[in-house]
């Protein structure tokens, strides 16, 4: 019996120290020109660090031969770049984020999280033969459904890739 405690212990330790490196954010960066902006951007959301150092969030709706028209969602100069339609300057503008996510990590972080939460499902049933009421067994079952999510949660945070299209001039 104190074996079984024992595994389990682990593989949750095993899972929560994989965690902090699993949930890493992925990086890239890509060179485009203004006109392959177009193909890239449009539709899609975006975000800016303005000269001023500002930062603005936002989808773009367009690329205008002068500016990068967007609808902006989030700011963090309300004064300077309020909510709103806006026209960000092509002189300005060096480079743009946009997340891209994928769904592995998600995968794996359900599938880990599924194995280790049955294995705690079953851990309650034969620590101690479950029984209504038991508040043992009931915070063990809790954390049997708990694990699969946290480990979803988890993988979302890593499926999380952030393209940066570098501007050339």
């Amino acid at each position: 019996m104190a074996d079984k405690r024992c595994v389990a212990i682990g593989l949750l330790l095993m899972l929560g120290c994989g965690a902090p490196r699993m949930a890493a954010e992925s990086r890239e960066q890509r060179q485009t020109t203004w006109e392959g902006l177009t193909a890239l951007v449009v539709g899609h959301t975006v975000k800016i660090v303005m000269p001023d150092g500002a930062r603005i969030e936002g989808k773009v709706t367009g690329v205008e031969v002068d500016a990068l028209a967007m609808e902006i969602h989030k700011t963090t100069n309300k004064t300077t770049y309020p909510k709103g339609k806006f026209l960000v300057p092509r002189a300005t503008l060096k480079a743009v984020d946009m997340e891209r996510p994928t769904g592995h990590w998600r995968l794996v972080g359900v599938g880990v999280g599924g194995g280790v939460g049955a294995l705690v499902a079953v851990l309650a049933y034969e620590l101690r033969g479950f029984r209504a009421g038991n508040r043992w067994e009931a915070a063990l079952m809790a954390g049997a459904v708990a694990v699969p999510v946290g480990g979803y949660l988890l993988g979302r945070r890593a499926d999380r890739r952030t393209v940066t299209y570098v501007i050339a001039p």
